[in-house]
Formats: structure tokens, sequence, C-alpha cells
């Protein structure tokens, strides 16, 4: 009797430890939340929507934050950033930033596999900004990956 006492109780709390363990396993983000708001960001990027985008992809961040969903809004705020507004510039900075420190290996996909130039006739709506947006002083401190930051020497 006493054995099948300490055999039961050795039995609960086994199972408590393993239901313990598989609450714990449960993904810390609603990515599939996020993923939605990243498509819909894309979305209203390709539609030049870009306050749209902005706030589409602002959710992704504060859902589930990862290199994707920093690297869009960074991007979104690097074409709202290429009207003049400043602030974007400084965010676009900022996301992108983010995006590269949080995965430097990361390369965006969604984007670039449906926007060609062969269905686009102004070649700059096709292009997908490097790594880091294309600034010279930023090409400095982010070099962007693969390459070597190389001291830049005046021009004769």
């Amino acid at each position: 009797m006493r054995r099948m006492v300490i055999w039961a109780i050795g039995a609960m709390i086994l199972v408590t430890g393993v239901q313990s363990v598989l609450a714990e396993e449960e993904e810390l983000f609603d990515t599939k939340a996020a993923e939605a708001f990243i498509e819909k960001g894309i979305g209203h990027l390709k539609a030049k929507n870009l306050d749209a985008a902005v706030n589409a992809l602002e959710e992704a961040v504060s859902i589930a934050p990862d290199a994707e969903a920093y690297y869009y809004l960074g991007y979104a705020y690097y074409l709202k950033g290429r009207t003049g507004d400043s602030e974007s510039r400084v965010k676009s900075i900022e996301s992108f930033e983010k995006a590269y420190e949080l995965d430097p290996n990361f390369t965006p996909q969604k984007y670039k596999a449906e926007n060609s130039l062969e269905k686009n006739s102004d070649p700059q709506d096709s292009v997908v900004p490097s790594p880091v947006p294309a600034n010279p002083m930023l090409e400095a401190a982010h070099p962007g990956p693969g390459t070597i930051a190389q001291e830049q020497s005046p021009k004769p």
C-alpha cells in the first residue's frame, strides 16, 4: 500500500512536470498575427500607401519583434524619408539597425520575389534596399553582409 501511494505521488509529480515543460515551449509571441501584419504592410508598400504600411508594420513589431518585421518597417520609413521627412529617416536607420541586431544574416525575401524589373516600368520601384539604406555616412559603419569595411581615400 505504501509503495502504491509513493508511486502515485511520483506519477503525479512527473505528469505535472511534463505539463509545465510543455507550457513553457509555447510561443512567446503570436507569430501568426505578426506575419499577417507583415503581409498587410508589404501590400501597402507595394501600393505606395506608406502611412498604412508603417502602421501595419509597427503593429507587427509590437506583436513579435523580429528581423523581418523591423526590416520592412525600416523600408517603409526609408520610402517616407525619401519624401523629405527627416523623422522617418531617423526611424528608418533605427529599424534597419534593430533588424540586423536581431539577425545579422537577415535577407529580405518577400518583397524582392514579387517586385521585378519586368513588372515595373520605373527601375527605382523595383529596387529592394540594401541591408542598410544607401547613405554614405552609414556605409562606413555598416558595410553590409559579406563586405569588408574599407577606408575610402580621396579621389584624385
